[in-house]
């Protein structure tokens, strides 16, 4: 069965802070943290199916008690904000420099992650599964490096490295999970990022 790899990458330093909230959410909940991601679209992806992909990704991290506000657009902004706010950029193609393999990058010093259109298109049809679920298990997997701040992939689960249909599909039904470990490293750092910003 084939198998792709998700690398993550290093980054410079910036940090993106803007408080921000879903329009049509759900109240904000203080026992559950708040992760905000603010989205730029660079790609062909129309918007319908980068909402599906977020709303896939959300349904994943509310499992794991955390919450995630998606800013697709300035009617997105109000100023009842998240704890932390990353960067999720779609571009049409993934650069040389990246391994064949990629599909994504977690720059942590500068609190984003890339996305390579290009690679999922291809990804998606080698695994045959929709477009829209394999930008939600990117998502999922690249959003993972920069809330446990680790570029590490592990053996099994989310946060493995190299990933088959069976392993999307079961990330995508909830079968697989983060690990109570990584829930709590995750949690622990949402807490401390948010912490820091309001010193």
């Amino acid at each position: 069965m084939r198998t792709f790899r998700l690398t993550p990458g290093i980054g410079a330093a910036s940090v993106l802070l803007l408080a921000s909230v879903l329009r049509g959410a759900e109240p904000h909940s203080v026992e559950m943290p708040n992760v905000g991601v603010v989205v730029r679209n660079f790609s062909a992806a129309p918007l319908g199916l980068v909402q599906k992909a977020e709303a896939s990704c959300q349904q994943i991290y509310r499992a794991a008690g955390i919450r995630l506000t998606w800013i697709n657009s300035v009617e997105d902004v109000t100023w009842e904000g998240p704890d932390v706010v990353f960067r999720a950029v779609i571009l049409p193609q993934a650069p040389p420099s990246r391994a064949l393999a990629a599909f994504g990058t977690a720059l942590r010093e500068r609190q984003e992650l890339l996305l390579y259109h290009d690679r999922i298109v291809r990804f998606a049809k080698i695994v045959d599964l929709p477009m829209q679920s394999m930008l939600s298990v990117a998502l999922v997997h690249e959003i993972g490096h920069l809330l446990l701040d680790s570029d590490d992939h592990t053996s099994s689960g989310i946060m493995r490295a190299e990933w088959d249909r069976e392993d999307l599909n079961g990330i995508l039904r909830g079968q697989s999970h983060f690990t109570s470990s990584q829930v709590r490293r995750m949690k622990a750092n949402i807490e401390r990022r948010g912490s820091a910003r309001v010193r």
